[in-house]
């Protein structure tokens, strides 16, 4: 019977002189003796760890299966590839890691399944201006008067506004974090001496589905029409 220390993680045994990964099913007595699934495997060409988050769905039986998912791609150097679905990241990680070491190789990092998608960069509005609204707060970028206004509800009503000049951006910085199921990129102008920070543009949606480099040369645009540094936005 397998001892949990011979486990990589999860039910899985990767034996890196074999190059042979094997699944076992845990019981009430422990692991079984038996693995219910055995690959040795062939030259690998690529290791790809998929993960991406979507809608909460529902099974036939009214089980809710999570929003969010991970996988692997193993892709042999001959013909044809192996996939895991591995629900826990941490050990998909693991297992990513172990497998792309045996074989000299770096594990890449993808979204959803197919590829992430473009159109995902904010609109701007009638007049050409970039308009990002944040809860109660809007930011809206004009490049023809070279200033960024921010508005804000004012208790007990009305609004508050304030005018930053182009003049007044140190520089930019594009930020990109994921929080339970949901991705979000955001670009902030850094301000005056403190560098304080100001969202200028915003986008959070299911993880996996939006593509950083679109997001990327956004930046470096909006870095070039405010004449400012960019940082963030390397691969």
């Amino acid at each position: 019977m397998p001892e949990d220390s011979d486990f990589l993680c999860g039910g899985w045994i990767w034996d890196s002189l074999l190059r042979e990964l094997r699944f076992h099913v845990r019981t009430r007595k422990g692991w079984k003796d038996e693995p219910e699934q055995v690959e040795r495997l062939q030259p690998v060409r690529s290791v790809t760890w998929l993960r991406w988050s979507q809608a909460p769905m529902q099974t036939a039986t009214g089980e809710m299966v999570s929003s969010s998912h991970s996988r692997l791609v193993i892709a042999f150097e001959g013909r044809g590839d192996m996939t895991i679905n591995e629900a826990d990241r941490e050990c998909a990680g693991k297992l990513a890691g172990a497998i792309a070491e045996a074989h000299g190789l770096a594990v890449v990092e993808e979204g959803a399944p197919g590829g992430r998608r473009s159109g995902n960069l904010p609109s701007r509005d009638e007049m050409g201006r970039l308009v990002t609204r944040l809860g109660k707060v809007e930011v809206t970028l004009d490049e023809t008067t070279r200033e960024i206004v921010e508005s804000r509800p004012r208790f007990p009503f009305g609004k508050s506004r304030r005018s930053v000049s182009f003049a007044e951006v140190r520089r930019l910085e594009l930020t990109y974090e994921v929080k339970g199921p949901l991705e979000t990129f955001t670009l902030w102008a850094l301000i005056g001496p403190e560098e304080e920070r100001l969202a200028i543009a915003f986008y959070q949606a299911y993880e996996g589905w939006a593509d950083p480099e679109e997001w990327r040369e956004f930046a470096r645009e909006m870095g070039r029409s405010l004449r400012v540094e960019v940082t963030g936005v390397d691969a």
